[in-house]
């Protein structure tokens, strides 16, 4: 086995390197991604870049691709970027190889598991039924599950924000039903670690619970599973059309393979059944519905101003997160909100400014301890206001 990573490792190393001639002939220059984005997404609902009042030049625009391109590619990043700013996109453009044994690269419209980057859809989600009155903030775990351990302290914002006091449950390959899968968190939280509202404690268990409540009402008030309803409220809203959720990724023309790197050796690592990541970690998307979904928010297409003012707030004191969202997360830039997901070998982050001008995303398919995503992020944020101030970029 040892013998087998190794050659793996080495097959995948050579390909990343002597991809250029490919990457030649094969990468999209910018603005042919950004009309490939255009005709892929004709059909859907606000898709388009959205008009800004700004004055920035192509200079300024060519001086932050290049600049932002360049440290890309120096990070070693694999995947697909997209970076938008006043209305206009910077950079769209994919790294490296999608999958090794074929050649084929990463490219706009690659295909990638977001993992828990899924809690801030999630949490859309919640927030358009609490808009129709059909679940609220206080409602405790009990209303939907009576039986829940301590169900009658826990409330939904406690989920939301991972405060809830339950422990991690690890998740298995073992596919589950939804209320088996609530089931299977009841019991490994008959005792809480703290109580309910008072320790941030991250953990997948909250937005497992909470998506199974949300598929719970989901059926009862429109007949659909909470995956139907996302597709309905959430993706066809924003213009979302290459996401999905679970398996279905491999049925995706541009799917990308999840690899870990580990000593020099590269792997796909085994992943838990997505049965068990409802609501926290089962949807895959691309680099430019991510920012579709981003822009809905920050435009109030999914939900009323109020409720993104509610979405984006902090609701309780000592830690950055708040329904699907880290609000000014340190390392993440400043004055962002943004969110991050790992998966097996996938690693991504979708992050806008506060104040909805700028957005970056960055979902990649290998994970290496020797790269953080959160640097490559700031550096993104940090350069477009550094084109902004020193070139005359507004």
């Amino acid at each position: 086995m040892k013998k087998k990573n190794t050659r793996f490792a080495i097959l995948f190393s050579c390909l990343l390197i002597g991809g250029c001639v490919a990457a030649a002939l094969m990468t999209f220059n910018q603005n042919s991604a950004t009309q490939a984005h255009s005709a892929a997404h004709s059909t859907g609902k606000n898709t388009s870049i959205p008009p800004k009042h700004t004055r920035m030049t192509s200079f300024a625009i060519d001086w932050r691709r290049t600049a932002i391109d360049r440290r890309i590619q120096q990070s070693g990043f694999s995947g697909s970027v997209l970076v938008v700013s006043h209305g206009k996109v910077v950079l769209s453009k994919g790294y490296r190889l999608s999958n090794s044994h074929n050649g084929r690269r990463n490219q706009p419209l690659t295909t990638y598991y977001v993992g828990s980057t899924t809690k801030s859809i999630t949490a859309v989600a919640f927030m358009q039924m609490r808009e129709r009155g059909l679940i609220h903030f206080n409602d405790p775990v009990s209303r939907f599950y009576p039986n829940f351990p301590n169900g009658n302290k826990i409330t939904m914002l406690d989920l939301l924000c991972h405060v809830s006091g339950l422990g991690n449950v690890m998740e298995t390959m073992q596919p589950v039903t939804r209320d088996q899968l609530v089931q299977r968190i009841a019991l490994h939280s008959l005792r809480l670690a703290s109580k309910p509202g008072t320790v941030w404690h991250y953990s997948d268990t909250n937005y497992a619970l909470l998506g199974a409540i949300l598929d719970k009402v989901s059926s009862s008030a429109f007949h659909e599973s909470l995956h139907d309803y996302i597709r309905q409220f959430i993706f066809q809203r924003a213009g979302m059309l290459h996401s999905g959720f679970g398996d279905e990724m491999l049925h995706s023309a541009y799917r990308s393979t999840g690899y870990v790197i580990v000593d020099g050796h590269a792997f796909s690592e085994q992943i838990p059944s997505f049965s068990q990541l409802i609501g926290c970690g089962d949807i895959y998307s691309t680099s430019w519905d991510m920012y579709l979904f981003d822009h809905a928010i920050a435009d109030s297409t999914l939900l009323s101003k109020a409720s993104v003012h509610e979405l984006l707030s902090r609701h309780f004191p000592g830690t950055s997160y708040s329904c699907g969202w880290y609000i000014g997360r340190k390392g993440w830039g400043n004055d962002t909100y943004s969110s991050h997901g790992v998966l097996g070998g996938w690693n991504g982050s979708n992050a806008f400014t506060q104040d909805k001008q700028s957005y970056v995303v960055l979902l990649s398919n290998v994970r290496s301890s020797e790269f953080e995503i959160s640097t490559l992020n700031t550096m993104i944020f940090h350069t477009l206001q550094e084109t902004k101030n020193q070139k005359g970029g507004k």
